[in-house]
């Protein structure tokens, strides 16, 4: 057999394995999602034997962000904080608290997270739209936001626009800022941020998935007697506790929204005794 005829042989060799793999991924592909269906069909009617209706409009999230640690950067933060009120002095008031003076304001800084700026008058705007103009200020302190509905409160004098964090996509429920204007001007920004550094300390890989989850949910309020008729809304996000000043964890949490109340499960354990009602 001559050259070519062995190099054409290896080549149709190759172009049949090839096609034997992608047969078997297809395969696998379609059973993984068979399967999928068929736990989904199987949650939906255990849902429904217990009164409970599984909205149509809720998504099960597939993947779930790892538990993180994180740490106190003060270089960082006064970079960022610096972006909105000028070129500042930082002084150590001791306790882990900074005090940061600028050009255009004034702020203070814990290691929990909590912070206070003060703006002068006309650093920003509110604007036509106050939640543009709350969303640039936090942009410009390198925070981000989350992609949850922002609380608007309006007496007359003052307009207080409240958004959450996000850390890579991913909801900080309880790290909340609130910018407050007065007259046109952002006068005053106060709440929680996360910390900077971060590090993955646990993988979500082995965590429960969604439809555990939701049996775990369905088993607790059954035992607590518990009632609701509809499952809304599904997400995860990311709790944070701070035990140590300068250093924060993470957690991610199950997020399940019901016509009774709001409802939090610990990803990492699914655990029914983990829930807590945020009616």
């Amino acid at each position: 057999m001559d050259k070519s005829k062995i190099k054409n042989f290896i080549i149709v060799l190759l172009a049949l394995v090839n096609l034997f793999l992608l047969f078997i991924v297809v395969s696998n592909g379609i059973e993984e999602s068979r399967a999928k269906a068929y736990r989904l069909s199987g949650l939906e009617k255990v849902l429904a034997d217990n009164g409970i209706t599984l909205s149509t409009n809720v998504d099960i999230p597939e993947s779930i962000p790892s538990l993180l640690s994180l740490k106190r950067d003060l270089k960082a933060e006064q970079k960022s904080l610096s972006a909105l009120i000028g070129s500042c002095d930082v002084e150590d008031q001791g306790g882990n608290a900074y005090f940061y003076d600028g050009g255009n304001g004034q702020a203070r800084s814990r290691g929990t997270g909590e912070f206070e700026v003060k703006l002068n008058a006309g650093v920003i705007s509110k604007g036509k739209d106050p939640v543009a103009a709350a969303k640039m200020a936090m942009k410009k302190i390198g925070i981000e936001c989350a992609d949850i509905e922002p609380i608007v409160a309006d007496n007359g004098s003052e307009v207080t626009v409240t958004l959450y964090c996000a850390l890579g996509g991913t909801p900080v429920r309880n790290a909340q800022i609130n910018f407050v204007f007065t007259g046109d001007n952002l006068l005053l920004i106060t709440g929680t941020r996360p910390l900077e550094l971060k590090n993955a300390v646990q993988s979500a890989e082995s965590y429960p998935d969604g439809v555990t989850v939701l049996m775990n949910f369905l088993s607790s309020i059954s035992q607590t007697g518990k009632v609701c008729s509809e499952i809304n809304g599904l997400t995860i996000e990311y709790y944070m506790y701070s035990a140590v000043s300068g250093n924060c964890t993470l957690e991610p949490v199950w997020c399940i929204q019901t016509n009774a109340g709001t409802y939090y499960i610990d990803a990492a354990t699914g655990k029914s005794e983990t829930i807590q009602s945020a009616a």
